[in-house]
């Protein structure tokens, strides 16, 4: 739970509990957190392996595609659907199989750019760019919520040069009712499932086989058992894997694995084709050959040379408030002010956000890095955050600006 407070992660709590009361903890999962993994390699934790799939079910057949090769081949710079991902739909079409198709992006265009004055349809909330929906005709903030109507001319300078790009489900949605109007289909996002009970109907009736084909978001890449979807199309295996975080890749790759999982599960034997335009990538190279082991090693690597967990405890300290300049000025005059440094802290920042502007809050923020080896416990670091920030009356009396702090954070945007 990031917001509101408290602000904890529910496996470290399990984790803590099972150790003081001396009770089992089970942790489950095909792509277990780094963290986890190497908790598993210094035997903090025992490691328990299902190296087969249940049944006759067998591993499936990883395709990768370069999206690079294919729009020259083809000479279009929009192609959703490969053709390699076209012929096979064709194909599970005709066996009268089941196919799940991941876009994990909402929406049906999430960019609105002018080539005149190059601006991009932005919240005036948020910096954040605004997403079309069709079904609504509509430009949504997906940080805030704001909405208005679709735009035919640049808000900035008035030009009608302006042109919606990108792909999200809605526009994948329209591809397949265009190239396959036969198939039936259904559509899962937050948009389609905006309550459990809708979700929970909307699996049903395609493990019910009411539907040929299943798009969605990372909402249908995990935990999910169909016995008849017998291929995987990731359209953009690329999503995420810019983000400044050191967990984006981290993610994407467990996304990616996962999503793979879907297909082939029974008897018949299943495919995924994943779709990219970085195939030397690890992250997308390592998941279509389904190696987490060696991928986790790699990642093990980067985390160590950068102080990164598994190897440094770490915290956020966030600053917010309504004036951008203050609430900078107020982080590095923080920062200037920090006392009880110790050997083995890293300091990084301050810095704007990645979102730097969420509901018309501007966003600073400091990273603390404690390394594990001269720090074991945590306890310089809790320490040393206790006296500068939660004993700090400055900081804790002012109206102007906020503070959140995030121990352990999943994530740091």
């Amino acid at each position: 739970q990031d917001d509101p407070a408290p602000r904890y992660n529910a496996r470290d709590v399990a984790l803590v509990r099972g150790k003081k009361t001396n009770a089992l903890v089970l942790l489950s999962s095909a792509t277990p957190s780094l963290e986890t993994y190497y908790n598993y390699l210094k035997n903090k934790i025992k490691y328990l392996s299902l190296s087969k799939r249940f049944g006759n079910a067998k591993h499936p057949e990883v395709h990768l595609v370069d999206m690079v090769s294919e729009q020259n081949e083809t000479g279009r710079y929009d192609v959703t659907l490969s053709s390699l991902l076209q012929s096979k739909i064709e194909e599970k079409l005709e066996k009268n199989e089941q196919i799940i198709l991941l876009q994990n992006r909402r929406g049906y265009s999430p960019i609105i750019r002018c080539f005149d004055c190059e601006k991009i349809a932005s919240c005036p909330f948020c910096k954040v760019a605004l997403s079309y929906h069709k079904d609504k005709n509509k430009l949504i903030c997906h940080s805030c919520g704001y909405h208005s109507k679709a735009i035919k001319k640049c808000i900035s300078c008035s030009s009608k040069s302006i042109k919606y790009l990108g792909t999200g489900t809605q526009k994948v949605e329209s591809i397949i009712q265009e190239s396959f109007p036969d198939a039936k289909y259904i559509r899962i996002d937050t948009d389609s499932s905006q309550s459990n009970k809708l979700l929970l109907d909307s699996l049903k009736s395609f493990a019910n086989r009411k539907y040929d084909i299943l798009i969605g978001t990372q909402m249908i890449a995990k935990g999910l058992d169909f016995p008849d979807a017998t291929l995987v199309g990731i359209i953009n295996a690329d999503i995420g894997l810019t983000i400044p975080d050191f967990r984006s890749e981290e993610r994407v790759f467990q996304l990616l694995y996962q999503a793979s999982g879907r297909s082939g599960r029974s008897d018949k034997p299943g495919e995924v084709i994943i779709q990219t335009f970085l195939p030397d990538n690890s992250v997308i190279k390592y998941s279509s050959m389904l190696k987490i082991k060696k991928y986790y090693k790699l990642l093990l690597k980067e985390r160590k040379a950068l102080n990164y967990p598994p190897y440094s405890w770490i915290t956020k300290v966030e600053f917010l408030g309504n004036n951008e300049s203050y609430v900078s000025s107020v982080s590095i005059k923080t920062t200037k002010n920090l006392i009880g440094k110790y050997e083995g802290l890293n300091i990084l920042g301050p810095a704007p956000c990645y979102y730097q502007k969420i509901r018309n809050k501007y966003r600073f923020q400091l990273v603390f890095k404690s390394l594990k080896n001269l720090d074991p416990n945590s306890k310089k670091l809790n320490k040393f955050i206790k006296r500068n920030f939660i004993n700090n009356i400055f900081i804790t009396s002012s109206n102007k600006c906020k503070i959140n702090i995030y121990k352990d954070p999943i994530s740091l945007i």
